[in-house]
C-alpha cells in the first residue's frame, strides 16, 4: 500500500485556494461568454490561447514546455532522475460551445497548482512530473472525443482521424498542424514519453457528492460507453389513403423498440444507462408515411459483460419489434469500461484521510482522458462536488474551497508516486 508521508502532507497543505481560484477565474476569462460560462472548442485560436496562456505560466515558472503529434501539451517539471518515468497529472482545456468554467480546465491547473506547491516547498520529486492537457475531449467540435489521450496512449491510431471533418467543415489534419504552429512549445514524437502513472482530478458532473455533503470523492472506474445505430428499413406511403393495415412504418417500428428496451432493460440498481439520443425520420414529411428511421442507442455500464448483454437484447428486439419492416443493427463505436489501479485508490484515500476530505468511492458515469490513460499506466481519479451536479453548461460551478481540497489530496499524491 503505498502511503503519503510527511513531505507529501507539506506539498499538500501548501496547495493555496486563492491563487488556484485566480489561475481558474483567469482562464476562464479565454473563450468567455456573457452569462458566464465559455466556447474554447478544440484546436480553435481560443483553444490555441489557452494553451499559449498555460505555457506562458510555466515559463514565468521555470518550466519546459513541450506538445506532441496530436497537439497535447506538457509542462514539465524536472526530477532529480531525470532519465525515469514522468509522472502524469491532467485533463483537458477544450470545452462544450455553452461550457463552464471548470469541466477539464480544473484538472489542467490544478496539476499547475501541484507543481508550485513543490517549489514554494522548495523540493525536487524524484521523477519527472508532467501536467498534460489533452486535445479534444469533449468531441464537440469533431469525433472521436478524447482523441489526444487515445492518440497517446495508442488505443486510437492518430492518422485515423486526420481526415474528419469538423463542425464547421475544416479537415481535423489541417487544424491540428496550425494548432501545433500557433502553440509556443516544443515539438516532441507522440510516443516518446511513457507514463509511469497518471492522475486527473475533475468536478463531479453528477449530483452524488453534493447531496451527501462531500466536497471530495475517489473515483474507482469509468463505465464503458457503446454507441449503437438500429436503422429500421419500411416504406414510404401516403398518410390519407394507405390503411393502417398495409403500412411498413419505420417510426412505428422505432417507437416499439424503444418501449420494449425500455422495459426489458429496468435496472433496479440504477447502475445500466440506456439513452435513445437521436432519431434521423425520412422523409421526415407530415404526409407520408416513414419509410426509413435510424435510431442511435448509447448504451453504458461499468461491467462490459452487461453491455455485451444488452447489445444481445438490441439485436434480438429490434427485427421482432419493427415487423413487417427490416432492421439492421450495428456498432457505431465502443469504449470498454475500466477499473483503475487498486494501489492508486488506496493512495488517493490514505491522501485524502490525511487531508481532511475522506470522501466515497465512486464509478465515473462521464468519460474521462484517464479511461485512455488507464490502458497503459496505474491511473486514478478525484472527483470534486460540482453545485447542483450541472455540467456543460455555462451555470457549471463549484466552490473554491472544495476545489482546494481536491487539489490537496491529488498533490499529495503526486508527490508520492514521483517518488515511490
Amino acid at each position: 500500500m503505498l502511503r503519503p508521508d510527511a513531505k507529501a502532507a507539506a506539498v499538500g497543505n501548501a496547495v493555496d485556494q486563492d491563487r488556484l481560484w485566480d489561475l481558474l477565474m483567469r482562464l476562464a476569462e479565454i473563450g468567455a461568454l456573457e452569462n458566464g460560462g465559455v466556447n474554447r472548442q478544440a484546436l480553435t485560436e481560443l483553444d490555441t490561447e489557452a494553451k499559449n496562456f498555460v505555457i506562458e505560466w510555466a515559463r514565468a515558472r521555470g518550466f519546459s514546455a513541450f506538445q506532441d503529434d496530436a497537439a497535447n501539451l506538457f509542462v514539465r517539471m524536472p526530477g532529480a532522475a531525470a532519465s525515469q518515468d514522468p509522472l502524469i497529472v491532467g485533463s483537458h482545456l477544450d470545452s462544450q460551445p455553452t461550457g463552464g468554467k471548470f469541466d477539464g480546465a480544473f484538472g489542467v491547473l490544478a496539476g499547475l497548482e501541484v507543481l508550485e506547491s513543490i517549489r514554494q516547498q522548495g523540493l525536487t520529486p524524484e521523477r519527472p512530473i508532467e501536467v498534460a492537457a489533452w486535445t479534444n475531449e469533449e468531441a464537440s467540435r469533431f469525433l472521436p472525443g478524447a482523441t489526444g489521450s487515445s492518440a497517446f496512449a495508442g488505443t486510437r491510431e492518430l492518422s485515423a482521424v486526420l481526415d474528419n471533418r469538423t463542425v464547421d467543415g475544416a479537415r481535423v489534419g489541417d487544424e491540428l498542424a496550425a494548432s501545433i504552429a500557433a502553440t509556443r512549445a516544443e515539438l516532441r514524437p507522440i510516443h516518446s514519453v511513457r507514463p509511469c502513472a497518471s492522475l486527473e482530478i475533475h468536478i463531479e458532473q453528477g449530483p452524488i457528492l453534493e447531496q451527501a455533503g462531500l466536497p471530495v470523492g475517489i473515483v474507482k472506474g469509468i463505465q464503458g460507453v457503446r454507441r449503437i445505430q438500429v436503422e429500421i428499413l419500411g416504406e414510404t406511403a401516403h398518410a390519407g389513403t394507405t390503411q393502417q393495415a398495409l403500412r411498413k412504418d419505420a417510426l412505428d417500428g422505432a417507437a416499439r423498440i424503444m418501449v420494449s428496451l425500455r422495459s426489458l432493460t429496468k435496472d433496479y440498481d440504477d447502475i445500466l444507462r440506456l439513452t435513445f439520443g437521436r432519431i434521423d425520420s425520412f422523409p421526415n414529411s407530415p404526409g407520408t408515411v416513414t419509410g426509413k428511421v435510424r435510431l442511435t442507442i448509447d448504451l453504458r455500464h461499468p461491467d462490459k459483460a452487461v453491455m455485451d448483454k444488452v447489445e444481445g437484447l438490441i439485436r434480438e428486439v429490434a427485427p421482432a419489434q419493427a415487423h413487417p419492416c427490416r432492421t439492421e443493427v450495428r456498432v457505431l463505436s465502443t469504449v470498454d469500461p475500466i477499473a483503475f489501479d487498486p494501489s492508486i485508490i488506496g493512495l488517493l484515500e490514505n491522501c485524502a484521510n490525511m487531508m481532511n476530505a475522506s470522501g466515497p468511492l465512486m464509478l465515473s458515469g462521464a468519460g474521462h482522458d484517464s479511461l485512455h490513460l488507464g490502458r497503459i499506466c496505474p491511473t486514478g481519479m478525484v472527483f470534486v462536488a460540482c453545485e447542483g451536479g450541472i455540467s456543460h453548461h455555462e451555470a457549471e460551478n463549484a466552490k473554491p474551497f472544495d476545489l482546494a481540497l481536491g487539489t490537496r489530496v491529488l498533490a499529495a499524491a503526486a508527490w508520492t508516486l514521483a517518488n515511490r
